[in-house]
């Protein structure tokens, strides 16, 4: 064998380790790609791998191939968690901490908060959205291709027909601020097709990627293709929608496969952190089952807030892993820009945490309070919770207009985390301590934050586009007074003084 041989086989080793070949065309890179999947209100006994009758191999594989957080934490409705996946703040502190946006509400997250896909963009990340948006849609400055997003297709609202894409009668399909037109073409295919096209096709393949994927499944209204329903034929749909509900469910995992053969056909599977998890709990009402949890949507009790999240990241995470660590999804941003190593560059305080070592397979005891709540459907009626370790406090507080009525319930989630085992009157110190804090979360609310409002204005009228309904954000104040809440802040200051009571972060 010649010297010259061994330089060349040499060369081409060293040649192979900086420079792998993927299919697809990938391109190298340290820094993983990063994918987030969002369910819209699923239950937690619906996935095939908790004993479901719906069928989701493809997500039944994934909490195989990964990682289960078994608590993990969402907010109880749409915007709030949406918002504090983005931020990584209290969506008390946006404004979004009681109910979802309506099309009718022109506000949103205010421009002057960091969004997770702005800092892996400003990382050097390819950045994509495909699916519902809900974190406004009336002025540019809101609307995703302005929150860092490079691409954006999809939804501004809730409530999207899933085959006409309408909200409200105005058409809610958009591509980067155009509005593309896929009349009868089932929205849940859009969102998977879209999403496997961004992978093989619609990216700078010399970069990595973020792709941020939230399907409107399986949100209301409840429809779903004609073959998926005959599928789950045997469930009773007498009374609720069960069999809707599961073929919904079935062919968002569907999609969710046509993403995985997408990362795999690049050859960037390994190199990949996928993350899924649901916005809040089930709607019974709708054929969700938060089994074995009390509560769903809208509720804060666990069923309204534990979600099925599961993780994978061959490269770090092992296979077949569980964790009963608390996470929250205000800690997802952080964690994920750990995961990459890039700079958050967010110059307010954060409320989530950095979660690797827990994805690493330590064990990290989240300090601190955990707080939720939800003005909605009913206007004088909040459910609030507050987690703090092991315990939890529920509080229902009903105004009914001529009084205020309290119901309490102290829970040990580690004894009772089917919530069955009232501790209030017991620890009544426990009760008045948790009380005060969660009065105190409650009182950072800027004062227009969103509360429900179920129903718009009778003068209010829809537009006929949604995309074409996206205002300019020249010649607003929001510079001038430095964003949302800014001149209430300057009013408190004024009235109250830098030492008032009330106080913005």
């Amino acid at each position: 064998m010649s010297v010259q041989f061994i330089r060349l086989c040499v060369f081409v080793i060293m040649v192979t380790a900086l420079f792998p070949v993927g299919q697809g065309g990938a391109q190298p890179q340290s820094q993983p790609n990063i994918v987030i999947l969002l369910a819209d209100d699923l239950g937690y006994a619906d996935l095939g791998f908790r004993g479901s009758d719906i069928e989701t191999p493809h997500l039944d594989q994934m909490a195989a191939d990964g990682m289960r957080l078994e608590r993990f934490y969402s907010l109880p409705i749409c915007t709030p968690t949406r918002s504090a996946l983005m931020t990584a703040r209290d969506p008390v502190k946006l404004g979004m901490a009681y109910a979802g946006l309506q099309p009718w509400v022109t506000g949103g997250v205010s421009p002057q908060e960091r969004f997770m896909p702005e800092s892996f963009r400003d990382a050097g990340y390819d950045t994509a959205m495909v699916g519902k948006w809900h974190l406004g849609r009336a002025h540019e400055a809101l609307v995703p291709h302005s929150r860092g997003f490079n691409h954006f297709i999809g939804h501004l609202n809730t409530q999207v027909d899933y085959y006409t894409h309408s909200a409200t009668g105005g058409h809610d399909l958009q591509e980067n601020g155009t509005s593309v037109y896929r009349e009868g073409q089932y929205a849940t295919d859009i969102h998977g097709d879209e999403a496997a096209k961004f992978i093989t096709s619609g990216r700078d393949k010399s970069k990595p990627f973020f792709l941020y994927v939230p399907f409107l499944a399986p949100h209301s209204p409840m429809q779903a293709p004609e073959e998926l329903e005959d599928k789950y034929s045997d469930r009773s749909n007498l009374i609720f929608p069960k069999r809707t509900y599961a073929a919904m469910v079935d062919s968002m995992d569907q999609n969710i496969g046509k993403i995985f053969a997408a990362l795999e056909a690049e050859g960037v599977a390994d190199n990949t952190i996928v993350f899924f998890f649901s916005d809040n709990g089930g709607f019974a009402g709708f054929g969700a089952d938060n089994t074995p949890y009390r509560g769903g949507k809208l509720e804060t009790f666990e069923g309204g807030i534990r979600v099925n999240a599961l993780i994978k990241w061959p490269a770090v995470i092992a296979p077949g892993s569980e964790t009963d660590q608390t996470i929250s999804v205000m800690d997802i941003f952080p964690t994920f820009a750990a995961a990459a190593g890039i700079e958050m560059g967010v110059e307010k305080k954060l409320d989530g945490l950095n979660r690797l070592p827990v994805l690493e397979g330590k064990n990290r005891r989240r300090p601190g309070a955990l707080f939720f709540g939800s003005n909605s459907p009913e206007y004088n009626l909040f459910n609030l919770a507050v987690v703090e370790g092991d315990m939890k406090l529920v509080q229902i507080v009903d105004h009914d207009g001529l009084e205020t009525n309290v119901e309490n319930y102290l829970f040990d989630l580690n004894a009772d985390p089917q919530e069955q085992n009232n501790l209030a009157e017991e620890k009544a110190y426990l009760v008045r301590q948790m009380s005060k804090k969660l009065r105190n979360w409650q009182a950072q609310h800027p004062v227009s934050g969103i509360r429900v409002s179920i129903n718009p204005h009778p003068g209010w009228r829809a537009p006929k586009d949604f995309a074409e309904d996206i205002r300019s954000s020249e010649g607003t104040l929001s510079e001038e007074w430095g964003g949302f809440g800014t001149l209430a802040t300057k009013t408190l200051q004024l009235r109250y003084g830098d030492k008032g009571r009330i106080k913005y972060e």
